[in-house]
């Protein structure tokens, strides 16, 4: 690559759903490059593109401290989404490199999903589904939401809006967030507890937690154990956050009813989840809406722009 690239974009799918990002890179001065190469992009390939650029709009790619020191110019991050643990920001903090996001656009696919992997694994839909579609006319008993209890791990932007959905189908709802908004809480009869607490008593678990901070969540066999008998689990959030090996043999067992899972250790993934007709799973699309990838698209450029228009004024000297 001959040219100076001020912007990268490595999302794959940039402006599929909507033209606005694309025409605000164009009329924004800057040169850019999109990604190529129709799928997640390796570290490699961020560096051998954008080795020039001052900002990236980013998906969810690692940013290790050995990628962003082969980024000399790099000024932002400017992320499509509203996780930023995929980047190192201690590194990021040591290089000047501002970390922006976008937190309040996702909230609403994730949440709708979430609750349609609620409904769909309490009536046993992917189960009935299948039978019908074998020309075999089972019916089979299901559950109702209204009445059970929803531990919800993380209570962010994402957590309460699972909870305020779910509470008006009758639910009960408990959870636990480090940095509790506890008036929110309060106004909402959202009882606030410890994660042991949450697993032991919860019908339905659903993970909504954020993957910074120093005591990461973990789920492996000895958490499952923790569970109701009988319970749901549902994972939303990050995928090294599930032990899947000991989901597979809680769901095996018969110790847990059902699991929807929408992240992934590995991704693409092809693991042993794969193989259990307990398990609902998605390819990590619980944002993949059509309005809110145009409006995380859109709205990660805007902040990128402001960023480096800001960086300029401030910087006559630097050549963007």
């Amino acid at each position: 690559m001959d040219e100076r690239v001020d912007i990268l974009v490595t999302l794959s799918t940039f402006g599929v759903n909507s033209d606005e990002p694309l025409r605000l890179l164009q009329e924004s001065g800057f040169t850019f490059q999109t990604n190529p190469y129709g799928r997640r992009m390796q570290p490699s390939e961020v560096v051998g593109l954008g080795r020039t650029c001052r900002g990236i709009v980013a998906g969810v790619e690692k940013y290790t401290a050995e990628t962003l020191s082969a980024l000399p110019s790099l000024r932002c991050i400017s992320r499509a989404g509203a996780g930023i643990d995929n980047i190192d920001g201690a590194e990021a903090d040591r290089r000047g490199i501002a970390i922006l996001n976008t937190p309040d656009e996702p909230t609403t696919a994730v949440a709708e999903l979430t609750l349609t992997m609620m409904l769909a694994l309490l009536r046993q839909v992917p189960r009935v589904d299948s039978l019908l579609h074998s020309r075999r006319w089972e019916r089979v008993h299901g559950h109702l939401l209204a009445g059970k209890t929803v531990g919800i791990i993380g209570l962010g932007r994402i957590g309460r809006r699972v909870a305020e959905l779910v509470l008006a189908f009758g639910a009960i709802v408990i959870g636990c967030e480090p940095k509790p908004d506890t008036e929110w809480a309060r106004a909402n009869r959202v009882e606030l507890m410890d994660l042991p607490t949450v697993l032991a008593r919860a019908d339905i678990v659903s993970i909504h937690a954020s993957g910074s901070g120093n005591d990461p969540l973990w789920l492996g066999a000895a958490e499952m154990a923790r569970m109701k008998k009988g319970a749901w689990l549902i994972n939303m959030a990050r995928g090294d956050m599930v032990d899947d090996n000991a989901l597979h043999q809680a769901l095996a067992s018969g110790w847990l009813s059902g699991a929807a899972v929408d992240v992934f250790p590995e991704e693409p993934y092809r693991g042993i989840l794969c193989d259990n007709p307990r398990v609902i799973l998605s390819p990590h699309q619980a944002t993949l809406t059509l309005e809110t990838r145009a409006a995380m698209e859109s709205r990660a450029v805007s902040n990128l722009l402001e960023h480096l228009r800001s960086f300029q004024a401030s910087s006559p000297a630097a050549k963007l």
